[in-house]
């Protein structure tokens, strides 16, 4: 072996060093834009999944409290009355028996996070990033 073949194995350990730095660097950045995407929404997620589990036990008072509003001091907009006619057992979507959460979008200050409840028609349900109360999403989202 000649002086210059040390310098072409060497070169050769550089680029195969080099070519492992990259994949790496290329596989570190798709898992954590994947992970990022799969968890961006998880706290407004997990409220929406905190919401309709207390529907799932029936616990509507302390449900209503989660769209910002008390049973004694009702919102002026919403009172428990209309609260129970969407979301009672008596309402469209009737007792809670089942649901899965499908698609979440961040979109302005909260989340749109589209709801299937017993297996029916989709409800998109909005949850305000900074505060985390619910409310339904607005239509034009």
């Amino acid at each position: 072996m000649s002086y210059l073949d040390d310098y072409a194995v060497a070169d050769a350990r550089k680029e195969q060093r080099n070519r492992r730095i990259l994949l790496t660097l290329v596989a570190l950045v798709v898992v954590s834009g994947s992970l990022y995407l799969w968890f961006k929404n998880y706290h407004q997620e997990q409220r929406v999944r905190e919401f309709l589990a207390l529907l799932e036990r029936g616990d509507h008072p302390t449900a209503y409290t989660m769209w910002g509003c008390k049973v004694e001091a009702p919102c002026t907009h919403y009172d428990y009355k209309s609260f129970l006619e969407d979301w009672g057992t008596a309402s469209p979507v009737g007792q809670v028996k089942s649901y899965r959460l499908g698609r979440s979008r961040a979109t302005g200050s909260g989340v749109v996070i589209t709801v299937i409840v017993n297996d029916g028609k989709p409800i998109r349900l909005w949850v305000e990033t900074s505060t985390g109360v619910l409310g339904f999403a607005p239509s034009l989202l």
